[in-house]
């Protein structure tokens, strides 16, 4: 049986299920990503660069290998080969979803972005950069329990084109920790996913397949997240912090330099950062403030935004 899935605006045809995924049925004109389950190479023939003992991988070519779990060959941005070790079925789609699509835009000269986002308003949204366990799904979370509809959680391409910055939604799934789900009341308990089961057991995903928008939408800012000091702080950033900041959430950038992406990367953050406004916002990490800093982004930032489009119309 045959798949046809959306991710990141790209069709995917796929032989197997990928439930994270968007269907669809609609012809679009772009090359579609084959993914199947199959025998994969032992080695690439020409590695520009190797991550023992998980990747190797040059310009158009990637092997990624989970120790007892798959190994999966992406090439040229069009196919992914899975192949199954020992792993449990869910843990092999989460690094797919991860690693082999990330990779895959890389090859397509597509550069995905670390962050989370809501819709501020019905053309626009406010992205969250940051690492892992910094708090891009809880802000984003707590935010949407104030009406603001979610737009991605954890990836996005952004591009720039006419002097404005859009971003491209990856896929509807939301993911949480465990003591994020209780601090929340936007998702229910009963309708969360387990999506690790070996490494950090009490992450969870949530789908909102309903809500999903797959064309790409304007972006309003981006907000880097911190966790330090005693009080939540917000500030806006000039264009030197926010290059470096923007460059530092590319996500897999250790696959960059083997690539050869450098000057793709350099003109993409450039290109960004000179027309969208991004701010730094700090929270305390000894106190429990995700609804507190939800509140300050809605005032110092959300709430400018919408008075500034209000003032325009």
């Amino acid at each position: 049986m045959t798949y046809k899935y959306l991710a990141f605006g790209i069709p995917i045809i796929s032989s197997v299920e990928l439930p994270a995924f968007v269907e669809y049925s609609d012809e679009i004109n772009i090359k579609p990503i084959h993914v199947s389950l199959g025998k994969t190479l032992e080695t690439l023939q020409n590695p520009a660069l190797e991550e023992k003992p998980f990747s190797s991988f040059n310009e158009n070519e990637l092997l990624y290998t989970v120790p007892n779990v798959a190994r999966y060959y992406i090439r040229n941005g069009e196919q992914i080969i899975i192949e199954y070790l020992e792993g449990d079925w869910s843990e092999i789609l989460l690094f797919f979803y991860s690693n082999c699509m990330a990779a895959a835009l890389f090859q397509r000269d597509l550069i995905p972005f670390h962050v989370s986002g809501v819709f501020v308003n019905e053309n626009k949204v406010l992205l969250f950069a940051a690492p892992s366990r910094t708090g891009k799904s809880t802000t984003s979370v707590m935010l949407q329990q104030k009406g603001y509809p979610p737009f991605t959680d954890d990836t996005a391409i952004l591009s720039v084109e006419d002097g404005k910055c859009f971003a491209q939604a990856s896929y509807p799934m939301i993911r949480l920790w465990q003591n994020s789900i209780t601090q929340q009341t936007v998702l229910a308990e009963n309708k969360k996913q387990s999506i690790i089961t070996n490494i950090e057991i009490d992450k969870y995903g949530f789908v909102f397949h309903q809500q999903f928008v797959t064309e790409k939408v304007e972006v309003a800012g981006i907000v880097f997240l911190e966790v330090e000091g005693n009080e939540i702080q917000i500030q806006k950033n000039k264009l030197n912090v926010a290059i470096q900041h923007l460059g530092n959430n590319i996500y897999r950038k250790q696959w960059l330099s083997g690539m050869k992406k450098q000057v793709l990367q350099f003109k993409q953050l450039t290109s960004i950062v000179n027309d969208v406004p991004t701010w730094m916002a700090t929270r305390p990490k000894t106190q429990a403030t995700f609804e507190s800093f939800a509140d300050a982004i809605e005032q110092q930032i959300i709430e400018k935004i919408n008075s500034y489009e209000l003032a325009d119309k």
